[in-house]
Parts: structure tokens; C-alpha cells; sequence
């Protein structure tokens, strides 16, 4: 029979894999989808499109257009709709769609963490970097409640999706495991 000690010391070695995986994953996952973007041509065409804030006035240009533009080009689906609700606000009526948190996050990071590349490359491509971090930072925390909850419960480990693109889904999963979590570990 092992000891507490030794199913902890077992349990924080699985969950520094986990956290070292979460973070690898997310690290070749952003290779690749640069090099997947780099190589073929995407096909949301509508991604590209990016007119004017209706109420606010044009952005100034970046210094360094190409590398902004190599990471806007990772703005595609939904992601296009949070990025403008976070550049311009609830603009539209289909904008409406999309619930606000994400958005003030990416605003949030964006006015803070990433302010200091707004001349560097671009408002539209730091709105796009803040989108992915905090999109990346959700996801590890997730993984590590995903790996959690089931050890407490079950002893079973956990597998996690690979999800890369800068969606809302990583933050609402991240508030859906915390509480399954503090349930469990509160029941034990």
C-alpha cells in the first residue's frame, strides 16, 4: 500500500506532465497553424476584410505591416467577429451574437500587456496576439482542472482536445471544470 505522501508526490509528478504538455501543445500548435497559414491559402476569405470602426477614426499605419499582417491572418471564423467587438465595440447586429467577456479580455490585454506593440505592428494584430494568449492561458488552466477533477474523483487520468484558434470555448470550459472541480475536492 503506497503512502499520502507518495500518492501526492506521484500526483504533483502527473500534474507537472500535464501542465508541460498543455503548454508544448499549445507551442506546436502555433507552429503549425503559422506554417499551415504560410503554405496554403485560407479559405475564409472574409477574414481579411477589416473596414474602418464606424465610430472610431482610422487606425495610424504599424512599423512593421508583414508581421502584423502574419498574425492577423490567424483571425478567422468567429474569431473575426471577436476581434471587432473588441477593436469597434457592438457595431452590428449579428455582433450581438457573441457574449462580451471575451472580448473585454482581448480589449483588456490589449490595453495592458500588449500596449507597448500598438506602433510596432498594429492595434487589429495586438487585439489578435491578446486573442491567442489568453485563449492559450485558459487553455492550460483547463487542462489542469480537466487532470484534477478526475484524480480526486476517479484516479483516472484525463485526455484534452487540441484547440488553438482564439475562441470564447477556452474560457467558458475553463468556468465549467473550476467549479466541477472545487465540487469534487469539496466532497472528498
Amino acid at each position: 500500500m503506497t503512502s499520502k505522501s507518495q500518492l501526492e508526490h506521484l500526483n504533483s509528478s502527473h500534474q507537472s506532465k500535464v501542465l508541460k504538455a498543455a503548454i508544448f501543445s499549445r507551442f506546436v500548435l502555433f507552429i503549425l497553424s503559422i506554417l499551415w497559414r504560410t503554405l496554403l491559402a485560407p479559405y475564409d476569405t472574409s477574414a481579411s476584410l477589416n473596414p474602418t470602426c464606424r465610430r472610431n477614426p482610422p487606425l495610424p499605419s504599424p512599423l512593421l505591416p508583414s508581421l502584423g499582417s502574419a498574425i492577423e491572418n490567424g483571425v478567422i471564423w468567429d474569431s473575426v467577429y471577436f476581434v471587432r467587438i473588441a477593436q469597434c465595440g457592438y457595431e452590428y447586429e449579428q455582433s450581438y451574437a457573441f457574449l462580451p467577456l471575451w472580448p473585454a479580455c482581448i480589449f483588456a490585454f490589449s490595453r495592458t500587456v500588449f500596449a507597448p506593440l500598438d506602433t510596432i505592428i498594429g492595434y487589429r494584430a495586438v487585439l489578435a496576439l491578446s486573442g491567442y494568449v489568453v485563449c492559450n492561458v485558459a487553455f492550460i488552466f483547463t487542462a489542469m482542472y480537466f487532470y484534477r477533477t478526475p484524480m480526486l474523483h476517479c484516479r483516472l487520468p484525463f485526455c484534452f482536445a487540441l484547440i488553438q484558434r482564439p475562441y470564447s470555448t477556452h474560457q467558458y470550459i475553463l468556468r465549467a471544470c473550476m467549479p466541477c472541480f472545487q465540487l469534487v475536492d469539496a466532497t472528498i
